[in-house]
């Protein structure tokens, strides 16, 4: 009888092994495999390129020099920064890019920032790289959890870490990829009802200040103990900061953060930005500033406060729909949001595709994530008149289908909130 059972064991998986792969499936490891080969021909070509001594990598690679040269306390200091930014651009340069972002993860800008500038950034991109893997790992393990089948997840995985604006992140040598992450631990772990780590998550994710905040408060609302764990990590990365950059480096920071609030300098461009800002400058440029600013914060505001009331009125039932709605409002009424920030689209777009999922619609819900990056590829170099407009349009479609889409229901471990 052993043996019987065993054969029979052997045949399933035989069956198994031999099984064809679908449409949908071979569709989303061409639609897959095209862009991960588009993005390495782009990445090669930029190796070479001198705009990239002008891309966001050069206030990284600054930074990284100057603690690598013992002036920690000075990253945030901007003569400092011109000096450290102009052996790379050449003399004449006095307006340097802004490194405005939290110190904590400075170090390891310190560790790839050689000599040479062209290998400190193929070091930063492997190093996001191995972060986007990490990605990779959390959202297919998460799928299996809700039932996908092993390849399935493995391409759902894929799928979604080649999101057009997630490349972009790595090809200016941004550190979004380093936010998305908390903010992939802080949703799966929300939806398990692991508050330590939704806090723990989140708080790692305040790498990007504005959409961790944006979500935060509404969390308080909703979950005391991931709120506790949330301001503990904070408090922790705080006093770490603090020993690292000391009084005048947070001054230094303050003055920066002014800077940028401000726009049209170091960089700065308010009209390419990709939230209600930018839509309200292109749009109504007989608005004067300080009105659409007035809006944007009103907006802002708003979108928070109707986040927490909704939340708190769920309490422990805040589910993938309601992560959704809070992350496309947060990055739509977000006062600073470029190309590679709507790399946080994923979440919602990663609940759209377990949605539709649940309601049996496994081939759409494969092959949706890599079709929208191909569809924002092809936008971007074929019709870029339409650049902008898309990703509204697509967020739009996402809040309308939150709305009319009832969520599955998630495997969690018991809450104590």
């Amino acid at each position: 009888m052993t043996d019987e059972h065993q054969l029979a064991s052997i045949n399933v998986n035989d069956r198994k092994l031999k099984r064809k792969l679908s449409f949908a499936e071979i569709l989303a490891i061409v639609l897959i495999s095209g862009q991960i080969v588009l993005y390495s021909f782009m990445w090669l070509r930029l190796l070479g390129n001198p705009i990239l001594k002008t891309m966001d990598f050069l206030s990284f690679y600054g930074t990284g020099r100057l603690i690598r040269g013992g002036e920690y306390k000075q990253i945030y200091n901007l003569e400092a920064q011109v000096i450290a930014q102009r052996q790379v651009v050449g003399a004449g340069y006095s307006f340097p890019l802004i490194f405005a972002h939290p110190p904590y993860v400075t170090p390891l800008l310190a560790l790839i920032a050689s000599d040479n500038y062209v290998l400190a950034y193929i070091y930063w991109t492997v190093a996001g790289l191995l972060v986007l893997g990490a990605c990779t790992e959390l959202i297919r393990c998460f799928l299996l959890r809700l039932g996908w089948d092993t390849g399935s997840a493995w391409l759902g995985a894929m799928g979604c870490v080649i999101f057009f604006p997630v490349f972009i992140s790595l090809l200016d040598g941004q550190d979004t990829v380093y936010t998305l992450i908390g903010l992939l631990v802080w949703m799966f772990a929300l939806l398990k009802g692991d508050e330590m780590f939704a806090g723990i998550g989140l708080a790692f994710a305040t790498l990007s200040p504005i959409i961790a905040g944006a979500l935060a408060v509404p969390m308080f609302a909703s979950r005391r103990h991931a709120s506790s764990w949330f301001i503990a990590g904070n408090f922790g990365l705080a006093i770490y900061s603090f020993l690292l950059i000391g009084f005048q480096g947070v001054v230094d920071l303050l003055h920066l953060l002014n800077i940028n609030s401000q726009g049209g300098v170091y960089g700065l461009n308010w009209s390419v930005m990709y939230n209600l800002l930018g839509l309200l400058i292109r749009d109504f440029p007989g608005l004067r500033i300080e009105t659409i600013h007035s809006i944007v914060w009103i907006a802002a505001v708003l979108s928070i406060t109707s986040m927490c009331i909704f939340w708190w009125n769920r309490g422990d039932d805040v589910n993938i729909k309601h992560i959704g709605i809070a992350v496309l409002l947060g990055t739509f009424t977000a006062p600073h949001l470029y190309l590679h920030g709507l790399s946080y689209l994923l979440l919602p777009l990663l609940g759209m595709v377990i949605i539709l999922h649940d309601r049996g619609n496994t081939s759409f819900a494969l092959i949706l994530i890599p079709a929208v990056s191909s569809l924002l590829v092809m936008i971007m170099f074929l019709m870029p008149a339409w650049n902008f407009a898309v990703y509204y349009l697509l967020m739009l479609a996402m809040l309308l289908g939150f709305i009319m889409l009832k969520p599955p229901a998630m495997p969690r471990k018991n809450l104590s909130v």
